[in-house]
């Protein structure tokens, strides 16, 4: 029996010195405090969006364009997919998204929900990007409680 326990014990720090838990990569943060947890392409949550409905995930994508007006959205993209990504608190909230943020990889941490945009809404959206961005109507969007902006 002392054997046993001789090569268990060593064996189960070995093991739990092998499991790892997630870590924030370095970066600007705006909004709420960002939890590490396993960070998932935004390209693999649009394969199949609804499994992540109505959890907090963390999301990693490409800023394609932001509310050059007050900064309330984003659109993000990666691997050719588009999202729309708001903050949690609403336009006009405590906290904006930068314009210097065009083109950078950020983490989004934050629950996708379904959502449909009228029209009007779509062509709004488009004229506050101050460049030509093409809106999904159907499908979903982010809501954002924590961003970082990572660094290269």
């Amino acid at each position: 029996m002392k054997i046993l326990a001789t090569l268990f014990v060593p064996a189960l720090f070995v093991f739990a010195a092998c499991s790892s838990t997630p870590t924030l990569p370095q970066g600007m943060r705006i909004g709420e405090e960002m939890q590490a947890q396993t960070t998932y392409r935004f390209a693999v949550v649009d394969a199949s969006p609804t499994k992540f409905f109505d959890k907090t995930v963390l999301v990693e994508a490409k800023v394609k364009a932001v509310c050059a007006k007050a900064g309330c959205w984003m659109q993000v993209e990666d691997e050719g997919r588009t999202a729309m990504v708001r903050w949690e608190s609403g336009c006009g909230g405590q906290y904006k998204f930068p314009m210097e943020a065009v083109g950078k990889r950020v983490l989004i941490q934050g629950s996708f929900y379904p959502k449909q945009i009228s029209e009007a809404d779509a062509e709004h959206i488009a004229e506050e990007a101050g460049q030509k961005i093409t809106i999904k109507r159907d499908g979903y969007e982010f809501n954002a409680s924590s961003v970082m902006i990572l660094d290269s």
